[in-house]
Order: C-alpha cells, then sequence, then structure tokens
C-alpha cells in the first residue's frame, strides 16, 4: 500500500507561470488559470494511481515558521502573495477539500515539514510514502522503500536510483545545502564551497559533523583548493550548523495527520461542479470526475 505526499506549491506555481490566464472566478474576477492546472494535475493522480491515501500540503508560513525565528534572512527573496495569488493558492486548498483529498498548511511548519511528518506515521503503519514533488530538498526524506515522484516528468524513482543519480546519499542532502547554500532559501552555506567540492567532501565524511572534526585531515584530500578548506569551514563554523539546520526537513510534527486521517475520501461531486462554476471552469473537468466517480462506485460493488 503507497501513500500519496503532494508538495502542492510545486505544482501550483508550475501552472501559476506555464498557463495563460484564460480563467477567472466568476464572483471577484481573479484569474484561476493556477487553479485550472492544479485541479487537472490531481485529476490525472486519482485516475492513474485510484490512491487510498493521498495528503497534499501547502506553505502558509512565510515570514512566521520557526525557521524564521532562527535565521532573520531566511527566505528574505521570497515575497508575500499579491491578493490575486492568495486568492489561488486558497482556492487550491478548498480544491482538495472538495475532492476529498486531505489538505493542510501551518504558521510554524512548512509544507515540506509537514510532508516529512505524514511520512514518518505513515511509515509505521507499514505503508510505502511516495513523495510528490520536484524540490530538491525533499530528497533528504527518502528512505530505502519510499519512492520519490516528479508526477508529469518521470516515474518514481527509488533511493537507489535518486543517489546514483546525485552522486551523493539522499540522507546527505541537507549537509550538501549547508556547504554549498542554497540561494533560493538564502541559505549561506560556506563562501567559497560549491556543489562539486560539497559533493567531494561528502564522498569521504558522512556528514558535516565528521568533516568538521577532521578538518586537520582536510589538505590531503584530493580536492581542488583542499589547503584553504580548513580555514575556510573553521571561519564559517557557526554560520554552517545554522545553515543546515534550515535546511533540515523535520519529521516530528504532531500536529501532521496519520494514514488514517489521509484517506481518500472520493470526490464530492455537487460541491465540486459548483467549485468549478465559481472558478470559471464551466464542465472543462465534468467528464474527467465522472468517470472517477463510476471507477470508485465499480470498485465498490466489485
Amino acid at each position: 500500500m503507497q501513500a500519496y505526499l503532494i508538495d502542492s506549491s510545486i505544482y501550483i506555481f508550475r501552472s501559476y507561470f506555464s498557463l495563460p490566464e484564460n480563467w477567472h472566478a466568476v464572483e471577484s474576477g481573479y484569474p484561476t488559470h493556477a487553479v485550472y492546472g492544479f485541479t487537472g494535475f490531481l485529476l490525472d493522480i486519482l485516475r492513474q494511481k485510484q490512491p487510498q491515501h493521498l495528503f497534499c500540503a501547502f506553505d502558509e508560513s512565510l515570514g512566521s515558521g520557526f525557521r524564521h525565528q532562527l535565521c532573520a534572512d531566511y527566505k528574505s527573496n521570497r515575497e508575500l502573495p499579491d491578493e490575486a495569488l492568495a486568492f489561488q493558492l486558497n482556492a487550491c486548498r478548498q480544491l482538495c477539500r472538495v475532492l476529498g483529498i486531505s489538505e493542510m498548511a501551518s504558521n510554524t511548519f512548512e509544507a515540506d515539514d509537514l510532508i516529512g511528518g505524514v511520512a514518518s506515521k505513515v511509515r509505521q503503519a507499514n505503508v510505502q510514502p511516495v513523495f510528490v514533488s520536484r524540490d530538491k530538498d525533499l530528497i533528504q526524506l527518502v528512505q530505502s522503500s519510499d519512492l520519490y515522484w516528479d508526477f508529469g516528468k518521470s516515474q518514481p524513482k527509488s533511493r537507489s536510483q535518486l543517489e546514483a543519480e546525485l552522486n551523493i546519499g539522499c540522507g546527505q542532502m541537507a549537509d550538501l545545502l549547508a556547504l554549498m547554500g542554497d540561494s533560493s532559501d538564502s541559505i549561506a552555506g560556506v563562501p567559497g564551497i560549491g556543489a562539486k567540492t560539497a559533493r567531494e567532501l561528502l564522498s569521504h565524511y558522512p556528514d558535516i559533523d565528521a568533516i568538521m572534526e577532521h578538518l586537520d585531515q582536510l589538505q590531503d584530500l584530493p580536492v581542488r583548493g583542499a589547503k584553504k578548506l580548513a580555514d575556510r569551514l573553521d571561519a564559517h563554523r557557526d554560520q554552517l550548523f545554522l545553515s543546515r539546520q534550515l535546511a533540515t526537513i523535520v519529521t516530528d510534527v504532531d500536529e501532521a495527520p496519520g494514514l488514517q486521517e489521509i484517506g481518500w475520501q472520493g470526490i464530492y461531486q455537487d460541491a465540486f461542479e459548483l467549485f468549478c462554476d465559481e472558478m470559471g471552469f464551466g464542465t472543462a473537468f465534468t467528464g474527467r470526475a465522472n468517470q472517477l466517480k463510476q471507477r470508485n462506485q465499480s470498485t465498490l460493488t466489485r
């Protein structure tokens, strides 16, 4: 049995930036093209996988999350959504509810943390997590029996496949980001250490703790600029460990739902049709939703 854990923002923003503004909410007049794309995305997953369990995580912690309390610069390059975008993000949460899909956002934890919390709970129930995302940060969550799936771009990948592609252990991803930094999240990292050097260091040591314990040995590594690495790392010790703390996904999230709470409830057909009318979609998704309804009914009568 599998549980599909969806990093919603990735697929909402893919539609937001790629689709034309051909659809508008009836009452507000705001564009709804991101909602349109996300609707098609979710219906495709429901049709292809007929999942028993799935969960959509959303972000609402920009500026208020625990990482911002640790570092004021964290994600300082991100702007809060304007009213039109906020409308679409809220509509996508409403969409999940009318499709019978469990969804959640938190003012403290990011979507990645919620996904990490749910993953821990479903593993305890002997269910396989399938991380649906294209965000490199989430790769750190992938354990030996898990799958990682960039829906629409590739087939689900195992941990061994990811590690062969990335030339790094999935569990080392937070250490990699801590060393090289992550400009998309305003994580500083260590100046002068790029992706290649960071990977080389992590090929010799399992994590940054081990690296920092063996600074006296770094000069002998077959790594470009090895003689200066120890001084560079030592000079930015606090920044390095803070960067890892910012890059590490939390999995001990009490408020994250468990397996029983993320069971797919089936589409609430009348509510979904009303939602589509309000979003200006008309009957664009009616046929696909009806097929899912019929398939669910036929499954129940077997």
